[in-house]
């Protein structure tokens, strides 16, 4: 069960759920940060995320590393008492354990059928996270803050919150980033607490 639940948590990075009928065009101040925030190529985070649902829950240790279409996703802590690492590619999906076989995927959806059983679509958080919707998926609600950004985003059926923003600096701008962001999907709800951002190529 400890490897199912890992495997939830993956699902969960990777979701991105139904598209619901109804779209909202975001202000003109949500697209320019967007815009701004899909420019950078290369960012990393370090945080912890913690997962609640109905029949369980837990917490682990995150470090995200983004380099334009590839990534690198870390998971350790007391979640399942378990390391993993997801490696992606345009090419391939790499998933490591501690104790099990490494698996690899063409895709994040195939992996994820091919370890659970599931078929899901490729999720959007590498979007959310960065606090600006995930394009091509249609918008249900927007809620911004007294600053213009984004304070309650409904996508996909997933509610996701945000708080704590910060600026980060990046070639001489200053750029918000959430530092606590909360996603709730039916009995799912998913806590990222944000410790540090760094943007730009890893030194």
């Amino acid at each position: 069960m400890m490897q199912y639940r890992f495997l939830i948590i993956v699902s969960l990075l990777f979701i991105s759920g139904c598209v619901h009928r109804g779209s909202l065009t975001p202000p003109q101040d949500v697209l320019e940060h967007q815009r701004q925030v899909q420019a950078i190529g290369d960012w990393q985070l370090t945080g912890k995320l913690g997962i609640r649902t109905s029949a369980d829950s837990g917490s682990a240790s995150v470090k995200w590393a983004q380099q334009l279409a590839s990534y690198q996703i870390n998971l350790s802590g007391p979640l399942g008492q378990k390391s993993m690492i997801i490696t992606g590619t345009p090419e391939k999906v790499r998933l490591e354990q501690t104790g099990e076989p490494v698996q690899e995927a063409k895709t994040a959806e195939a992996l994820i059928k091919k370890s659970a059983g599931w078929t899901l679509p490729v999720a959007q958080l590498a979007y959310w996270v960065r606090g600006v919707p995930a394009p091509k998926l249609r918008i249900t609600q927007l809620q911004q803050n007294e600053t213009g950004l984004i304070a309650q985003l409904i996508q996909g059926g997933w509610s996701i919150y945000y708080s704590n923003y910060r600026d980060q600096t990046f070639n001489g701008i200053n750029l918000p980033l959430p530092g606590k962001i909360t996603a709730e999907y039916k009995d799912v709800r998913l806590v990222l607490v944000i410790r540090d951002w760094r943007l730009g190529a890893a030194q």
